[in-house]
């Protein structure tokens, strides 16, 4: 081999390093990162698509997920909103045909778990509104009533009691004893 073969061999050989160390080697690394960030994309995405219910009625599917938890925050007044229940419960019962006697809330308490800690939601202390409602009503329409309390949550209540009582006077009514719990945030 001539000298001229031989600097040209070192300095394509050099260019060839240059070339692997400055540009090749810096973007395989870049590839191979992007890679394995793509993966872990998809892989969250997939999640997200189970969690949400596929890809197909991702839009349904989320519009659902919102007013879901947008009744959920309807469902828990804060303490200072605890009238507007009576309100509400009062309002509904007209509706049906109810006609609330009286209505005695009672003290609020602080839920606690099994543990005996204090429950909370949202960051906000969970107490507990005991109502006691005294109402007239036909049979029907008193059980449509306690339906829609039972069911409905917004806000959030649950029957507890109920006794019902006939009396000659009122017929075909009757008159009932309603023990409720309503769900309350408190500070």
């Amino acid at each position: 081999m001539n000298k001229n073969k031989i600097i040209t061999l070192v300095i394509f050989g050099a260019i060839a390093g240059l070339f692997l160390q400055f540009i090749y080697l810096p973007k395989a690394g870049e590839v191979k990162r992007l890679g394995t960030e793509y993966r872990d994309i998809k892989r969250e995405i997939s999640e997200l698509y189970n969690f949400i219910g596929g890809e197909e009625k991702l839009k349904d599917n989320l519009i659902k997920m919102r007013d879901y938890i947008k009744g959920l925050e309807n469902a828990f007044p804060s303490e200072r909103e605890a009238s507007n229940i009576i309100k509400q419960l009062n309002e509904e019962a007209v509706g049906l045909k109810v006609n609330v006697i009286s209505v005695k809330p009672g003290d609020l308490t602080n839920y606690t778990d099994a543990g005996g800690s204090q429950l909370k939601i949202f960051d906000y202390l969970c107490k507990s509104m005991p109502l006691d409602l005294s109402v007239e009503a036909r049979y029907q329409s008193l059980g449509e009533f306690l339906n829609k309390i039972e069911f409905d949550k917004n806000p959030m209540i649950s029957v507890r009691k109920v006794e019902i009582r006939k009396d000659v006077n009122i017929l075909p009514k009757i008159r009932a004893g309603i023990e409720l719990n309503a769900c309350v945030l408190g500070e």
